[in-house]
């Protein structure tokens, strides 16, 4: 049934006040480690725990009590209204986990916004850590036959110019920034018009194709489509609840667009596995001495185990968990859209991009949309506007799934074992 067009008023004021609370919970930010920390950490000889200090607005501390305001006038039990109230509910514990900096309680709301390692997925058996597990033994495989590295040769002013006229023709008519920043623990952070690139860092040409996929044609594009509802724009802001299905759809998309390379899923993969070594007790130098025996540069190793412990406690038992969205949001996406595809509904591929939202939210997206309450999207990545390949693409995948894996398993590796062995000759 159409919403009356009182309710329909009293819904986007309620929206608007949603988007206006949640301006000061800016978590990452919160959460980023000033940049004399990695000096002072190496100029120690990286043998002692960095000592970060947080800098949280005041305005932080009364929002879990605003949100908590904004959702007690949200009654109905309608789909609508339960989005809005879970979206208060995930900025609620945002606010509880920011005004928990540096302790173990952190963590346990970190948990509850994000999930964990050991987090299940919807068929109530695989964990994003086994997911990591299985990309870490075939990763090592190919690491041990001495793969190079792709070359870093682009500084981040090049790669802030490239990117920016990118993104300049993905966004026709909408102009989006990119500037440096010293203060992201991450080589880039998206915004609704904005990109921010570390100040510092080097990239390859793989490097910047991701980017521009990942930060551009997904995270700016979903906030931007959000933005522009025209009666609830607070889904271009991203609540915390959508964060596994925005992420999932980022990689994705990176996978679909040839943007994905074993360095970095590697990156991906080893993040989880530290989140795990972390929850279990190790402490900031244990994970920064795991990053470097995986293979990546002291730089970066810093960097990824800072992402680990950034908010939590240094010292080890109390991480920082977004990090799991990404392997989890990969696996979650790529399922629904296979059995969308499969189901005869490719109509709700793009759905995904018309705000920030969680994979539940698609039947009330669906609705409204009929009702003309929601707009379509305006920027889509590319694979989301190929409905004939996607089609193809997961209708084949779906049949794999459906053959029987053990078997074509002993038959391929036999033919491999044979392969690899040494001929013998008289």
């Amino acid at each position: 049934m159409p919403l009356q067009a009182s309710t329909l008023e009293f819904l986007k004021t309620v929206s608007q006040e949603i988007h206006e609370a949640q301006k000061p919970l800016r978590i990452l930010r919160a959460l980023a480690w000033q940049e004399p920390v990695a000096r002072d950490f190496f100029a120690r000889g990286a043998r002692e725990l960095p000592r970060p200090v947080y800098c949280v607005s005041v305005e932080t501390d009364g929002a879990a009590g605003r949100f908590a305001e904004i959702a007690r006038k949200v009654t109905g039990q309608n789909e609508l209204e339960r989005l809005l109230r879970e979206s208060c509910e995930s900025y609620q514990i945002a606010a509880r986990m920011l005004g928990a900096l540096g302790t173990r309680d952190f963590h346990r709301f970190s948990c509850e916004l994000y999930g964990r390692p050991s987090s299940v997925a919807c068929d109530g058996k695989t964990t994003n850590l086994a997911l990591a597990q299985h990309f870490d033994t075939v990763i090592t495989q190919y690491a041990e036959k001495q793969q190079p590295a792709r070359e870093a040769s682009l500084g981040a002013e090049e790669v802030a110019e490239e990117l920016g006229r990118r993104l300049g023709r993905f966004f026709a008519g909408h102009s989006i920034r990119v500037q440096l920043d010293d203060t992201i623990a991450a080589n880039a952070v998206a915004g609704a018009d904005v990109v921010r690139i570390k100040r510092g860092a080097t990239f390859s040409e793989r490097d910047l194709l991701q980017l521009e996929i990942h930060e551009g044609h997904v995270h700016v594009a979903t906030t931007l489509n959000g933005r522009s509802q025209p009666h609830f724009p607070f889904l271009g802001s991203g609540a915390p609840r959508t964060t596994t299905t925005q992420e999932g759809l980022a990689i994705f998309t990176e996978f679909t667009s040839g943007a994905m390379d074993l360095e970095r899923l590697r990156r991906l993969t080893d993040r989880i596995l530290a989140i795990q070594m972390s929850e279990q007790g190790a402490d900031f130098l244990d994970l920064y001495r795991f990053f470097l025996e995986h293979g990546h540069t002291e730089t970066q190793a810093f960097d990824c185990a800072r992402r680990v412990v950034r908010g939590g406690r240094v010292d080890g038992g109390a991480p920082f968990t977004k990090d799991v969205c990404y392997l989890d949001g990969l696996l979650r996406v790529s399922n629904f859209l296979r059995v969308t595809i499969t189901k005869g509904h490719a109509e709700y591929v793009p759905l995904l991009f018309v705000g920030k939202l969680d994979l539940d939210d698609i039947p009330l997206v669906a609705h409204l949309l009929r009702d003309g309450v929601i707009a379509p999207p305006r920027y889509l990545p590319r694979w989301a506007q190929d409905v004939p390949f996607l089609t193809a693409y997961m209708s084949f995948a779906a049949f794999l799934n459906q053959t029987d894996l053990v078997a074509e398993r002993r038959y391929y590796e036999n033919i491999i074992e044979r392969a690899a062995a040494d001929w013998q000759t008289e």
